[in-house]
């Protein structure tokens, strides 16, 4: 059984650990009217989205814009599976409800008209 780790320490796995969920996230996306090269970008970028949120910094939403809406849902629905995949399942569910609503709060905004 893992030990339970705490919200700061799981927030210090997953940007030391950033290049592994980038590379777990992808081919998630590939699929989704995306191909492999701009699905690694859009995981890449939805993941800045998630840490600026999380941390209470401006999110850089333009930088995740411009990808099909199907990639933002697929993201989503799977941030708590990929981070306990990544991170481990230890994570405390503070950190997964907060990583979640970060994620979604700069999604919307993302995927709003311009």
């Amino acid at each position: 059984m893992d030990t339970p780790i705490s919200e700061a320490e799981a927030f210090g796995l997953l940007q030391t650990r950033r290049a592994a969920f980038v590379a777990a996230a992808t081919p998630l996306l590939v699929g989704a009217d995306i191909d492999a090269p701009t699905g690694a970008a859009a995981a890449d970028s939805l993941l800045d989205m998630t840490i600026a949120a999380y941390q209470g910094r401006p999110a850089p939403e333009a930088a995740a814009r411009g990808f099909p809406r199907s990639a933002y849902s697929l993201f989503g629905d799977n941030l708590v599976p990929l981070l306990k995949d990544v991170l481990g399942a230890s994570l405390p569910v503070a950190f997964l409800a907060r990583c979640v609503d970060s994620y979604w709060r700069s999604a919307t905004r993302a995927m709003a008209p311009q």
